[in-house]
Protein backbone atom coordinates (compact mmCIF):
# COMPACT_ATOMS: atom_id res chain seq x y z
CA UNK A 1 0.00 0.00 0.00
CA UNK A 2 3.08 2.20 0.83
CA UNK A 3 4.27 1.58 -2.30
CA UNK A 4 1.12 2.87 -4.40
CA UNK A 5 1.07 5.88 -2.44
CA UNK A 6 4.59 7.02 -3.11
CA UNK A 7 3.71 6.19 -6.63
CA UNK A 8 0.63 8.39 -6.61
CA UNK A 9 2.14 11.15 -4.96
CA UNK A 10 4.92 11.01 -8.03
CA UNK A 11 2.46 10.78 -10.60
CA UNK A 12 0.42 13.90 -8.89
CA UNK A 13 3.80 15.67 -8.72
CA UNK A 14 4.73 14.94 -12.34
CA UNK A 15 1.67 16.35 -13.60
CA UNK A 16 1.90 19.57 -11.48
CA UNK A 17 5.32 19.84 -12.69
CA UNK A 18 4.43 19.36 -16.19
CA UNK A 19 1.55 21.61 -16.42
CA UNK A 20 3.55 24.57 -14.60
CA UNK A 21 6.32 24.17 -17.64
CA UNK A 22 3.60 23.55 -20.36
CA UNK A 23 2.53 27.25 -19.54
CA UNK A 24 5.49 28.59 -19.01
CA UNK A 25 6.81 27.59 -22.05
CA UNK A 26 3.48 28.53 -23.92
CA UNK A 27 4.30 31.33 -25.82
CA UNK A 28 2.00 33.87 -27.72
CA UNK A 29 1.69 34.14 -31.49
CA UNK A 30 3.49 37.58 -30.82
CA UNK A 31 6.02 36.31 -28.54
CA UNK A 32 7.57 33.88 -31.03
CA UNK A 33 7.68 36.54 -33.59
CA UNK A 34 9.39 39.18 -31.41
CA UNK A 35 11.78 36.43 -30.71
CA UNK A 36 12.72 36.15 -34.45
CA UNK A 37 12.46 39.93 -35.70
CA UNK A 38 15.10 42.45 -36.25
CA UNK A 39 14.96 45.59 -34.28
CA UNK A 40 12.34 48.19 -35.02
CA UNK A 41 9.19 45.93 -35.29
CA UNK A 42 6.88 48.10 -33.72
CA UNK A 43 4.63 47.02 -30.46
CA UNK A 44 1.86 48.21 -32.09
CA UNK A 45 2.19 45.31 -34.65
CA UNK A 46 2.76 42.97 -31.66
CA UNK A 47 -0.63 43.87 -29.83
CA UNK A 48 -2.07 43.79 -33.01
CA UNK A 49 -0.78 39.96 -33.36
CA UNK A 50 -1.92 39.19 -29.76
CA UNK A 51 -5.51 40.60 -30.15
CA UNK A 52 -6.26 38.82 -33.77
CA UNK A 53 -4.40 35.58 -32.25
CA UNK A 54 -6.49 35.38 -28.70
CA UNK A 55 -9.51 35.91 -31.05
CA UNK A 56 -8.64 33.37 -33.39
CA UNK A 57 -9.01 36.14 -36.43
CA UNK A 58 -7.23 35.08 -39.10
CA UNK A 59 -8.24 38.40 -41.16
CA UNK A 60 -7.28 40.16 -38.51
CA UNK A 61 -4.03 38.75 -38.25
CA UNK A 62 -3.54 39.08 -42.29
CA UNK A 63 -4.46 42.96 -41.08
CA UNK A 64 -2.10 43.24 -38.42
CA UNK A 65 0.63 42.10 -41.39
CA UNK A 66 -0.54 44.44 -44.07
CA UNK A 67 -0.42 47.67 -41.40
CA UNK A 68 3.03 46.48 -40.63
CA UNK A 69 4.21 45.97 -44.25
CA UNK A 70 3.07 49.84 -44.26
CA UNK A 71 4.89 51.01 -41.64
CA UNK A 72 7.90 49.11 -42.50
CA UNK A 73 7.70 50.06 -46.48
CA UNK A 74 7.23 54.33 -45.59
CA UNK A 75 10.28 53.80 -43.10
CA UNK A 76 12.25 52.54 -44.94
CA UNK A 77 11.39 55.16 -47.85
CA UNK A 78 11.99 57.82 -45.62
CA UNK A 79 15.58 56.97 -44.34
CA UNK A 80 16.41 56.16 -47.96
CA UNK A 81 15.35 59.64 -49.10
CA UNK A 82 17.15 60.79 -46.35
CA UNK A 83 20.50 59.28 -46.88
CA UNK A 84 20.03 60.14 -50.37
CA UNK A 85 19.77 63.92 -49.68
CA UNK A 86 23.28 63.70 -46.96
CA UNK A 87 25.48 61.85 -50.99
CA UNK A 88 26.88 63.18 -53.50
CA UNK A 89 28.48 62.23 -56.48
CA UNK A 90 29.71 58.47 -56.36
CA UNK A 91 28.33 58.02 -53.07
CA UNK A 92 24.95 58.81 -54.27
CA UNK A 93 25.66 56.51 -57.46
CA UNK A 94 26.31 53.44 -55.25
CA UNK A 95 23.40 54.02 -52.67
CA UNK A 96 21.17 54.48 -55.90
CA UNK A 97 22.32 50.68 -57.40
CA UNK A 98 22.57 49.22 -53.71
CA UNK A 99 18.97 50.06 -53.56
CA UNK A 100 18.45 48.57 -56.71
CA UNK A 101 20.30 45.23 -56.06
CA UNK A 102 18.41 45.08 -53.01
CA UNK A 103 15.13 45.49 -54.60
CA UNK A 104 16.19 42.96 -56.82
CA UNK A 105 16.77 40.68 -54.25
CA UNK A 106 13.60 41.25 -52.35
CA UNK A 107 11.83 40.25 -54.98
CA UNK A 108 13.38 37.05 -55.77
CA UNK A 109 13.39 36.34 -51.96
CA UNK A 110 9.78 36.16 -51.95
CA UNK A 111 9.37 34.30 -55.30
CA UNK A 112 11.79 31.49 -53.53
CA UNK A 113 9.16 32.11 -50.28
CA UNK A 114 6.07 31.20 -51.66
CA UNK A 115 8.00 28.16 -53.68
CA UNK A 116 9.12 27.02 -50.01
CA UNK A 117 5.65 27.70 -48.29
CA UNK A 118 3.92 26.12 -50.29
CA UNK A 119 4.27 26.25 -54.24
CA UNK A 120 4.85 28.29 -57.27
CA UNK A 121 4.63 31.73 -57.38
CA UNK A 122 2.45 31.89 -59.91
CA UNK A 123 0.01 29.39 -58.54
CA UNK A 124 0.10 29.87 -54.91
CA UNK A 125 -2.51 32.42 -53.41
CA UNK A 126 -1.90 34.46 -50.48
CA UNK A 127 -4.19 32.60 -48.44
CA UNK A 128 -2.33 28.86 -48.70
CA UNK A 129 1.33 30.66 -47.50
CA UNK A 130 1.04 34.37 -47.07
CA UNK A 131 1.06 34.74 -42.74
CA UNK A 132 4.56 33.39 -43.30
CA UNK A 133 5.78 35.16 -46.31
CA UNK A 134 4.28 38.85 -45.15
CA UNK A 135 6.03 38.10 -42.02
CA UNK A 136 9.59 37.32 -43.97
CA UNK A 137 8.63 40.70 -46.03
CA UNK A 138 7.94 42.61 -43.07
CA UNK A 139 11.66 41.26 -41.38
CA UNK A 140 13.23 42.24 -44.71
CA UNK A 141 12.35 45.88 -44.78
CA UNK A 142 12.52 46.39 -41.12
CA UNK A 143 16.22 44.86 -41.80
CA UNK A 144 16.80 47.44 -45.08
CA UNK A 145 15.80 50.29 -43.16
CA UNK A 146 17.87 49.65 -39.84
CA UNK A 147 20.61 49.05 -42.38
CA UNK A 148 19.90 52.45 -44.37
CA UNK A 149 19.29 53.87 -40.67
CA UNK A 150 23.21 52.45 -40.00
CA UNK A 151 24.05 54.53 -43.32
CA UNK A 152 22.30 57.92 -42.48
CA UNK A 153 24.42 57.74 -39.15
CA UNK A 154 27.72 57.47 -40.94
CA UNK A 155 26.44 60.18 -43.54
CA UNK A 156 25.90 62.73 -40.59
CA UNK A 157 29.18 62.18 -39.46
Amino acid sequence: MKRIHSFAVAVVLGLICFEAYGQASAASTAQVIKSQAPKGITSAFYACIDKADSNADHAALGACETAEKKVQDNRLNAVYKSVLGKLSGKKKEDLISAQRAWLEFHRKSEGIEFSLYGGDSDTVSRSESGFEIDLQVIFRLCERANTLDTYLSLAND
